[in-house]
């Protein structure tokens, strides 16, 4: 798996958004414009996130992997938004304990044999306290694919 592959300049965010919907809209805009998903994506991924929630707090910095099955991905690619203030995301695996969460990953996942590794991968990267404090403060779109591309060049995915 080429992990770089799945990032572009073009699908990271830098998001002022009042809640999980509304980050999902902006994300979802810019990705179905560019032709990565399909008009079902955003929907899907809404009744996905509410049933399966994707919050994760790190130990520092709260997160959020949302996705949705491969039926509604035209190109694999995962979106990053930095949000300017974090939104409030269930936790994984809870029903009511919330993370406020401040950088999500968006997948857009076309082969899902490639899920798991995917999902590996960005777990491997939200366990990097300074990996996401250097995404939390990294102003422009060139960096945040430099941080990703140095930590994947690290692990040879």
């Amino acid at each position: 798996m080429n992990f770089d592959s799945f990032f572009s300049e073009e699908l990271i965010f830098f998001i002022n958004a009042s809640s999980q919907e509304d980050i999902f809209k902006q994300m979802f805009q810019r990705m179905h414009e560019l032709g990565y998903v399909k008009e079902s994506y955003l929907e899907a991924l809404s009744e996905r996130e509410k049933v399966y929630p994707t919050g994760i707090q790190t130990e520092r910095i709260g997160i959020a992997i949302p996705h949705t099955d491969s039926v509604h991905v035209n190109k694999e690619s995962i979106g990053v938004a930095v949000l300017e203030k974090p939104v409030s995301f269930t936790h994984m695996g809870t029903e009511n304990q919330t993370v406020e969460a401040s950088i999500i990953f968006m997948l857009a996942i076309q082969k899902p044999e490639q899920q798991l590794g995917v999902l590996q991968v960005i777990t491997g990267l939200i366990q990097n306290n300074d990996l996401l404090q250097s995404l939390l403060l990294a102003n422009d779109k060139e960096k945040i694919i430099s941080i990703i591309q140095e930590y994947s060049k690290k692990l040879n995915v």
